[in-house]
């Protein structure tokens, strides 16, 4: 049995619905969904507060009897997934996203991470340096943010102009801002905000 599986056995014996988990666990309705449906693994502190709604402990929702999933081992160590293709319409998490897993620095939270292409951004990330991204809908003016353009995802600095929003590279000697103002503005959807990187070397 899956985590979500635990989690939905547990459910149907307190009787409790998934929105009124959700509410007791402080997470969101969504997020508990792809948890359940197995679109993404919970790290440990979501976990402890969905045994401690539950009334059960951790390893009673991992089963005891079970092998921890490889993926949900990596998420609980620290680790987050390495965003690949990102596809419109789909969870940023979902399988088919994730090419694989990278450790975290201490004392830093990320939900994801994106690999960095190209100079558009050097000084501050190199062509193949992995970008650790805070999932959130929204940043402030001068962040870092990782953006969804139609279906591909890029790292831009953030700035708010009237009607619209513009982009804006590191590298501006090699690379000239982008605006999307208008009806083009709908295309960018912001990811989440950069907080850290790893460097390979």
């Amino acid at each position: 049995m899956s985590v979500g599986d635990h989690i939905l056995t547990k459910m149907k014996e307190k009787k409790i619905s998934q929105n009124e988990l959700a509410k007791m666990a402080q997470i969101s309705q969504s997020g508990l969904s792809y948890i359940i449906k197995g679109i993404s693994s919970p790290k440990e502190n979501t976990l402890q507060a969905i045994a401690a709604a539950l009334d059960c402990s951790v390893s009673e929702l991992l089963g005891e009897d079970d092998a921890l999933p490889s993926n949900l081992l990596k998420m609980i160590m620290g680790a987050v997934p390495i965003v690949g293709e990102i596809a419109c319409g789909t969870p940023i998490l979902a399988q088919q996203n994730i090419e694989g897993y990278v450790d975290t620095p201490a004392g830093v939270h990320a939900d994801f991470a994106l690999r960095c292409k190209g100079k558009s951004m050097e000084p501050l990330f190199l062509d193949g340096d992995l970008v650790l991204i805070r999932q959130q809908e929204d940043a402030d003016d001068g962040k870092i943010a990782a953006v969804l353009i139609e279906n591909e995802a890029t790292l831009k600095r953030i700035h708010r102009i009237p009607d619209g929003i513009m982009l804006l590279p590191e590298n501006t000697a090699e690379y000239a801002p982008q605006i999307y103002q208008g009806e083009r503005a709908t295309f960018i959807r912001i990811l989440g905000v950069a907080v850290g990187y790893v460097r390979m070397i």
